[in-house]
């Protein structure tokens, strides 16, 4: 069996050495990508030639069996086909950590970029994207929090603290790229209108970026959310989360119904948040450094731990329950609410005026947010109707 050369870039030039390999009709797939496509790897191997990064799977190779042996699987394809078009590379840090790991790779060549080919289309997409990481202002953002999120008091606290840190290390250290928040609990909790208040926070004029993974409950779930794979029906339009990321401003994602997403998309996220960038099915590479991820479910905190593998959950900064309001927090809200619609109207009503709209409203009986909000939308209506 031969020993394949890996080639070994500096993170810092990978961008362009991406955009230097488009222009020659090559592209560079990570191996999240080649794993998930797995069933179809034959196919993708006579597309032409393009470059496989190891970089991913060297991280976590010496923990993972499963990433072993899909590696033993290339290579056996490479040894009883006639593909000689797959060129093997992976970020310096990791040649070593590669090689030591695994018996088919040899160390290659450094690979040199110029540092004037750069890629203006992907760097744009993420310089423009508002970021907590940027703002790093977590007074105002506790005070924006008080002001805009009903209750939730423990969360808000524990969401600031960890914010922090991760701040800390993702400017400092350079060691994690995205922020992900798991919310717990049961429907109409407000898990996430907390998602849609940062991002209020970070930009109040272009739309969140929101999956609901409900909609991807086929077997082709993640084709429908990164793309089909070349030579497939739909390999040519944008994804629905690519197309999302780039209608947002903020570097902010809401994952709603999380309870509903299969392996195949466990997978996903579990390389993302290791990785912090992901690419599409057609190789367009997407990074989310800085990025608040905010993952919604319906889970049980028993749920939460049977379903979700425990190497995804190792990945979540901060995993919270939800629970209903209590009866002050609901008053409240529904004053937020039907202030809202009050500014919207020609003879705005009076605070006594929201009062008795309020009183018209049975919420001591009523936990769940979406119901009051739809009870709150009649009774004010029918208040500024009133003969």
């Amino acid at each position: 069996m031969p020993l394949y050369d890996v080639s070994y870039y500096n993170q810092r030039n990978y961008i362009q050495y991406i955009e230097k390999r488009r222009k020659e009709n090559i592209e560079v797939v990570t191996f999240p990508f080649l794993e998930i496509y797995q069933n179809q790897i034959d196919d993708l191997f006579e597309e032409g030639e393009f470059d496989l990064d190891l970089t991913s799977a060297a991280k976590i190779i010496a923990s993972n069996d499963t990433i072993t042996y899909f590696l033993e699987k290339i290579i056996c394809i490479l040894d009883n086909g006639e593909y000689g078009n797959i060129n093997f590379i992976i970020d310096e840090k990791y040649i070593d950590v590669l090689l030591r790991s695994s018996p088919y790779f040899s160390k290659g060549e450094p690979i040199e970029v110029e540092d004037n080919d750069t890629n203006e289309s992907v760097e744009e997409e993420i310089v423009i994207k508002k970021r907590i990481v940027d703002k790093a202002n977590f007074e105002e953002l506790q005070q924006y929090l008080n002001e805009n999120l009903i209750g939730h008091e423990s969360l808000k606290k524990n969401l600031i603290e960890e914010l922090k840190v991760y701040e800390f290390f993702n400017q400092q250290i350079k060691d994690q790229p995205i922020f992900s928040l798991f919310l717990l609990g049961p429907s109409g909790t407000g898990k996430t209108e907390i998602g849609r208040v940062l991002h209020r926070y970070l930009d109040e004029k272009t739309p969140v970026a929101k999956i609901n993974l409900a909609n991807y409950k086929s077997e082709s779930s993640l084709s429908s959310l990164i793309g089909s794979p070349p030579g497939y029906i739909g390999s040519n339009d944008e994804s629905d989360l690519v197309r999302k990321i780039k209608t947002s401003n903020t570097g902010l994602l809401i994952i709603d119904e999380f309870e509903k997403a299969d392996e195949a998309i466990h997978n996903f996220f579990l390389q993302l948040l290791e990785e912090g960038k992901f690419d599409d099915a057609m190789g367009n590479i997407h990074d989310l450094d800085g990025y608040i991820i905010v993952f919604t479910s319906n889970f049980n905190r028993n749920d939460f731990l049977k379903d979700v593998p425990s190497e995804l959950r190792s990945r979540f900064n901060l995993v919270t329950e939800c629970t209903p309001l209590d009866l002050k927090h609901r008053k409240e809200y529904l004053e937020k609410v039907i202030k809202e619609y009050n500014l919207n109207i020609d003879n705005e009503l009076s605070d006594e005026d929201i009062e008795k709209v309020i009183q018209k409203i049975k919420y001591e009986d009523e936990s769940n947010l979406r119901n009051l909000r739809k009870v709150a939308r009649k009774e004010f209506y029918n208040y500024v109707n009133k003969d």
